[in-house]
């Protein structure tokens, strides 16, 4: 496989310096190839194999057109990152002939488990705000010409970008509007729930053919003048939202969810506050209270989806009576 990264020399030593400037000088690239090789093969899941390839022609061994450098970063910096998160937990220790050491160097001092911890869920963090600077990079580069071996055209043909462009909540500004999302990489790791969510709970509800063509309308941008369409619309990416993230709870790293989601529970250590991982049974409470929000949504549209009542014009109207001479008194 081909890296984004010279392999010889140590050209290699000072690209990774240039990403991450928080590790020594003396790091060697050479030590981090196997994952590098692993964390490559993780953005071409995420943003396809043609992408790749156009930042490896990019590259060129190293010889870079100032115009591509914006590009080749983005594409390398989430592998670099990743990379260092899987290298360095190993690094930590000493593989010596007999077996696993503390290092001790002279004049430092081996971190605390909880400073490891927190420094492994800061470096998660920003592996997944690398990657979605990737696809917003992705998502801008339609500024080019479009031509068949374009960047944006590579990108928008990818199964990636397709997988939320198929669907009623398309863009993170859609989840927004339900819930503040602001994460193109968390909506692509939705996806899968969102489609399920139209697959399962809303086609046998709305029916195939209404669910088709307000989804051709939303990719053809129809304008939707029917105010009940617009509410459906509404409703149907409120239970998306709600489902999705009841579906991701037991799927996805916390880290990768927004503020408000899941919090985590924080303890004292040594007057230093340290973060504790979420504890299963808040997973499975914060699943509940998605789940109910989607039930709630899921009413609203068989209610909106209810036919009008047929009225009966002979209900409540008193029929003529005829009582001759007959009559009451009191």
């Amino acid at each position: 496989m081909k890296l984004l990264f010279t392999t010889t020399g140590t050209t290699g030593n000072t690209e990774l310096k240039e990403l991450m400037g928080f590790i020594d000088a003396d790091l060697k690239l050479k030590n981090l190839i196997p994952d590098l090789i692993t964390a490559t093969n993780d953005v071409i899941d995420l943003v396809g194999e043609e992408v790749y390839k156009k930042a490896i022609e990019a590259f060129n061994n190293g010889t870079i057109a100032e115009e591509d450098k914006d590009f080749i970063y983005a594409v390398r910096y989430p592998i670099a990152v990743n990379a260092y998160r899987l290298f360095s937990p190993t690094n930590d220790l000493a593989h010596t002939n007999n077996g696993r050491k503390m290092r001790q160097d002279e004049n430092e001092k081996q971190a605390f488990e909880w400073l490891l911890d927190k420094d492994n869920a800061a470096m998660e963090k920003r592996y997944y705000r690398a990657l979605d600077d990737l696809i917003k990079f992705l998502d801008r580069s339609k500024i080019e010409v479009e031509t068949p071996t374009s960047l944006y055209t590579i990108w928008t043909t990818s199964d990636a970008f397709k997988a939320t462009h198929d669907l009623f909540i398309r863009t993170v500004s859609d989840f927004d509007k339900v819930f503040p999302l602001q994460s193109r990489l968390l909506l692509i790791k939705l996806a899968p729930g969102i489609s399920d969510c139209e697959q399962y709970e809303i086609r046998p509800r709305v029916g195939t053919e209404k669910l088709d063509a307000l989804k051709l309308a939303l990719r053809e941008n129809t304008p939707i003048a029917d105010a009940k369409d617009l509410e459906l619309i509404r409703l149907i990416r409120k239970a998306s939202v709600a489902y999705s993230f009841a579906w991701a709870m037991p799927r996805l790293s916390v880290q990768l969810y927004p503020e408000g989601v899941l919090q985590h529970v924080t303890s004292d250590k040594a007057t230093t506050r340290g973060a504790k991982p979420t504890l299963k049974n808040e997973t499975q409470e914060a699943a509940q209270a998605w789940r109910s929000d989607f039930d709630r949504a899921i009413m609203a549209i068989e209610k909106l989806l209810e036919p009008p009542l047929a009225i009966d014009e002979t209900i409540n109207v008193i029929p003529e009576q005829t009582y001759g001479e007959k009559y009451f008194s009191a």
